[in-house]
């Protein structure tokens, strides 16, 4: 009984060792840049996982003047909701069409749309900065970084909603088809509301990546409509790339202003999100 006990201890002694590594991996230096934002240089130096001497919140502060930080944030937020928002309106009924009608076509959309992975976005900078002043959208950046990052997003956005909508049962769709709902009412009332963990998790992942994304917002944005990935790097003062001190709190400070809304949508969404995996695994 004794052997049965310590086998059974070790074996999640073993189980947890990797699990407590990883999260040491994430939270250490989450921790580390949160402490840095209430420091100086010289503390971060010094001590550099220690308790700052006071929390102030000057290098907030300074952040946001040095590059209108809680701007940068906004135009970030707005391109990236409405990225999701728009990637969404299309890929719902793209997907409903490729899990529906089981042919050739409907095999060789869903085959497109994964080769579309295959395209490095290197690949495309240049025509898309072409197109965005051809078309007169550089005039409007935002604008079109939301029409971008959609059509970004949207390949994936289909081959994660095509297994759920398949897994709906077909006779509740032509049930409310008898009751005279037409594809447009179907979707909106009977089967987005049943796939919502697989919308929760294309919105998560459609975010992050609009969010994240920097070479693309770099090329396109000015400095009235910078987002916030293109205003963090900014935070390095000029005299830096001539030997002066950075200021490693106020970077820090930037830092953490630029994640916090990541985790916000996470823990708005985190349930949703669970439920997703927890149904791709009944599923599988």
């Amino acid at each position: 009984m004794r052997s049965l006990r310590f086998r059974s201890a070790a074996g999640w002694t073993a189980a947890y060792i990797p699990v407590v590594l990883y999260a040491a991996a994430i939270l250490v230096p989450l921790y580390y840049v949160v402490v840095s934002a209430f420091k100086t240089n010289a503390e971060i130096s010094l001590n550099p996982l220690g308790l700052p001497s006071s929390f102030s919140f000057e290098k907030f502060f300074d952040a946001n003047d040095a590059v209108n930080l809680v701007a940068a944030e906004g135009n970030s937020l707005l391109v990236a909701a409405g990225s999701v928002v728009l990637t969404i309106l299309f890929a719902a009924p793209a997907a409903h069409g490729i899990a529906r009608r089981v042919n050739r076509f409907s095999s060789g959309a869903q085959l497109a749309f994964g080769l579309a992975f295959l395209i490095p976005q290197f690949a495309v900078l240049v025509p898309v900065y072409l197109i965005a002043v051809r078309s007169g959208l550089i005039q409007a950046p935002l604008f079109f970084l939301i029409l971008f990052y959609a059509a970004m997003n949207i390949p994936l956005a289909v081959l994660l909603l095509v297994p759920f909508f398949r897994a709906i049962p077909k006779e509740i769709e032509e049930s409310a088809e008898l009751d005279g709902a037409g594809l447009a009412s179907r979707l909106r009332h009977v089967l987005l509301p049943i796939v919502v963990p697989g919308l929760t998790t294309v919105a998560i992942l459609c975010f992050l990546a609009a969010w994240n994304e920097y070479i693309f917002a770099q090329v396109i944005t000015n400095s009235t409509s910078y987002t916030v990935q293109v205003a963090l790097p900014l935070l390095r003062n000029e005299g830096a790339f001539q030997g002066a001190d950075v200021d490693l709190g106020r970077l820090a400070a930037g830092v953490v202003v630029s994640i916090l809304p990541v985790f916000v949508v996470y823990a708005i969404l985190r349930r949703r999100l669970i439920d997703a995996f927890a149904a791709g695994a009944v599923k599988g």
